[in-house]
């Protein structure tokens, strides 16, 4: 399956492309890029077409994707805002919606909305309905892979929703419903097909702190399915740093977005930063992570001193996560990180102060893809591999 899902990354990727391209892309021999591709030329997943030129003797035929054959959905349920991509088998979007995350209370009418605005899109869209092959979810939280339903998201304050069951009743094709950390991790492997062999770590860092990671290609589950709980490691002993999955001194309850976002509101009602005041107009509860990053630019030592600590905690988890896996890159994604390069910095400085000597030597820190509609686009990627029901989809298996 991995030799397949390889050659058809690269021809995503790298299209219209001959197959000896091919073979030295993905470092397999001719052989056998030459079986699978005639595959999936059978199967009608890619088309070729003959290399123009001048000059004697057969031309090599180039090979694309066919993005007619089939589409996907992908549903992005962030924490303000929810985003829906329709793309085909090339990657390339069809179509895409976005609107506010507004109230979550009612699971059931939130669902209800999700499902509507998805119908419209595609309804909107033009497209044959019988080329979607399905739906894929990524949601904050804990996610019970069987059945796709939310065991716990602190973001939304859900407990035991059957989210997967309830949009199966509703939407004429297959939903499944995935961690929304684990379809970022899912993107950056993809996007950088190089990764596809080597153990990759994607850590989000936003409202809440996540994470998924990859080993050649294949997504780590873990013996329950709840890894990648990085948010949850443990980084201080502060007795009021208390977090929403009820432990304290958690990665997410001291370094998220929202953690920021709390510390600085306490400075301004405390009086103590009129920096932070002035930013947020005088109203506490507009003060989000974006104002603090802003106000240390503006030199604002409070914030700067919050930003520091932030990092400097980042690093201990991070720390954490080399010396028990030894991954080959992580990457930071989430909201937090499009606040400029010299976060990033501070956070490598802080993780290399911590990890142990020599361990993780190969590592690579790096930021994750700032593109709003990269998690929409991961999770119609994950699509193809949960979901073999059809013919040419069960050729990738």
């Amino acid at each position: 399956m991995l030799n397949k899902q390889s050659v058809m990354r690269c021809i995503s990727n790298h299209g219209p492309i001959n197959r000896s391209a091919i073979a030295k892309m993905v470092g397999l021999s001719i052989p056998t890029v030459m079986e699978i591709t005639d595959k999936l030329l059978e199967h009608g997943m890619v088309v070729a077409e003959m290399k123009q030129g001048k000059g004697q003797g057969k031309r090599p035929e180039l090979l694309r994707v066919c993005g007619e054959h089939f589409r996907f959905i992908g549903v992005d349920v962030g924490r303000t805002t929810i985003r829906i991509v329709l793309v085909g088998l090339d990657q390339q979007i069809i179509d895409m919606v976005k609107y506010a995350t507004e109230d979550v209370h009612c699971a059931r009418r939130f669902v209800e909305r999700i499902c509507a605005e998805i119908m419209g899109l595609t309804q909107r869209s033009g497209v044959d309905m019988d080329t979607i092959v399905g739906v894929c979810v990524a949601m904050p939280g804990l996610i019970e892979r069987e059945s796709g339903r939310v065991i716990f998201s602190p973001n939304f304050g859900w407990e035991d929703i059957p989210l997967q069951g309830w949009m199966n009743e509703i939407l004429p094709f297959e939903v499944i419903v995935e961690n929304a950390n684990r379809v970022q991790a899912s993107w950056e492997v993809f996007r950088n097909p190089e990764n596809n062999r080597l153990t990759v770590l994607c850590v989000g860092l936003g409202y809440g702190i996540g994470g998924g990671l990859l080993q050649a290609g294949k997504l780590y589950y873990g013996a329950s399915g709840t890894s990648g709980e990085v948010g949850h490691i443990p980084v201080c002993h502060d007795p009021y740093a208390r977090c929403s999955c009820g432990n304290v001194g958690c990665l997410e309850a001291v370094a998220s977005g929202a953690a920021l976002a709390g510390k600085a509101r306490e400075l301004v009602e405390r009086g103590e930063d009129p920096v932070l005041e002035q930013l947020c107009g005088g109203d506490p509860e507009r003060l989000e992570a974006k104002l603090v990053f802003d106000a240390a630019r503006m030199g604002d030592a409070h914030a700067r001193r919050i930003i520091d600590q932030t990092a400097e905690y980042i690093g201990v988890a991070l720390a954490a996560c080399i010396n028990l896996m030894d991954p080959d890159r992580i990457y930071l994604c989430g909201g937090m990180m499009k606040n400029g390069p010299e976060f990033l910095e501070k956070i490598k400085a802080c993780t290399l102060r911590r990890q142990m000597h020599n361990a993780g030597r190969c590592v690579v820190i790096l930021q994750g893809d700032p593109d709003e509609w990269n998690v929409a686009r991961g999770a119609a990627r994950v699509v193809p591999y949960y979901n073999w029901s059809k013919e040419s989809l069960a050729f990738m298996r």
